[in-house]
């Protein structure tokens, strides 16, 4: 028999983290669990749907040692209903989990805990620190270009790249790319892909740490991610990620600087026509005017100029303006950059002189 003594916050705080692990559809009802693993370093909370794994560190007072597992979407139901101003008490038994707080008592039957997956790494290869919040701006400013179909396996998650002083992180769907790189201390160079799933978690981790550091490590098949009393262990996709330096122009024709924000609303208005007819705008620069048009057969059309700065040739080319709308949200310049080869060749966008990010996108066939 093992007994624990916890503050109600806390618990709902860290079965709130492991429950987000629990799948809604297990093919093994122990992955549908939560494991309860009380040692002499602490008591620790467990869940994983053979992808993700995650571990956090209960605070409380604790008698007694061993390992149980209870039903995961069960006891987050349990324990996110009861009142948080008192203390509960658990004690568990072979057979059972009771659990005490204030008037109300649950009894809820525990599993056996042998088949549960392992949530650690084997001896880590490469490791280094990263801030969260720093972690979290890149996911972000790449994750919206990751394919969403989970049967493009090579395309569905971000590439992670690290070596030569940076830390960089790519992600395509095939008709565009972005591309977010930090300098980091790291030793080593290794390539990895995790799905979007994953990244999801890892974003919710990195936002829900603020400002303190991540520690990362990573075995050659899984990742481990550890903020204090929160570890979190991911599993690779083992498929080839495509070798995206090869879509990345190497030179250019046209260069546009725009104000970003006049840009962005140009965008938003010409989309309006655009979702009605063929889901393109048509983009046109000549001398220092940028002008943006589409048209709808059913609905009509619509010009917008915007003022630039160009430097090189005219140029004449077409795009899905969501796609342009999307990559300029992640752009926090006053001034962005456009730079074009020719109708048929990706636009490539960064911010206006600041190194760090940059946005590929594929032309569509001028109508």
């Amino acid at each position: 028999m093992a007994r624990i003594a916890v503050d109600m916050q806390e618990l709902i705080t860290k079965v709130t983290v492991v429950s987000k692990v629990v799948p809604s559809k297990v093919i093994k009802p122990i992955l549908g669990c939560v494991l309860f693993d009380l040692t002499e370093e602490g008591v620790f909370l467990l869940a994983s749907d053979l992808e993700t794994g995650v571990k956090v560190k209960l605070n409380c007072e604790y008698e007694g040692f061993g390992r149980f597992a209870v039903d995961g979407k069960v006891f987050y139901e349990v324990v996110k209903t009861l009142p948080t101003d008192v203390g509960a008490s658990l004690e568990i038994t072979p057979a059972s989990l009771s659990i005490e707080c204030g008037k109300s008592k649950f009894k809820l039957s525990v599993v056996d805990p042998s088949d549960f997956p392992e949530v650690s790494l084997s001896e880590s290869s490469v490791s280094f620190e990263i801030d969260a919040s720093l972690l979290h701006k890149m996911i972000e400013k790449v994750i919206f270009c990751a394919a969403t179909d989970e049967f493009m396996r090579n395309l569905n998650g971000v590439y992670w790249e690290l070596g030569n002083g940076f830390l960089r992180l790519v992600a395509s769907d095939g008709f565009r790319l972005a591309l977010a790189e930090e300098r980091l201390e790291i030793q080593g160079e290794i390539g990895f892909l995790l799905s979007l799933k994953s990244m999801k978690e890892l974003m919710s981790v990195a936002e829900s740490c603020g400002d303190r550091k991540l520690k990362f490590e990573y075995d050659g098949k899984r990742v481990g991610i550890v903020a204090t009393d929160v570890e979190t262990l991911v599993r690779i996709v083992e498929v080839e990620f495509p070798d995206y330096k090869r879509v990345l122009p190497k030179a250019f024709k046209t260069k546009l600087v725009a104000p970003t924000n006049i840009l962005v609303e140009a965008l938003r208005r010409t989309m309006v026509i655009a979702k009605r007819g063929s889901e393109s705008i048509r983009v046109e620069a000549m001398e220092n005017v940028l002008i943006l048009s589409s048209r709808s057969p059913d609905f009509g059309e619509v010009t917008e100029e915007i003022e630039v700065r160009k430097e090189g040739e005219d140029i004449i080319a077409a795009f899905n303006p969501k796609f342009l709308i999307e990559a300029l949200r992640h752009i926090e310049t006053d001034e962005v950059e456009l730079n074009f080869i020719d109708s048929t060749s990706p636009l490539q966008m960064n911010p206006l002189d600041v190194e760090g990010y940059l946005y590929v996108v594929m032309p569509i066939r001028i109508v």
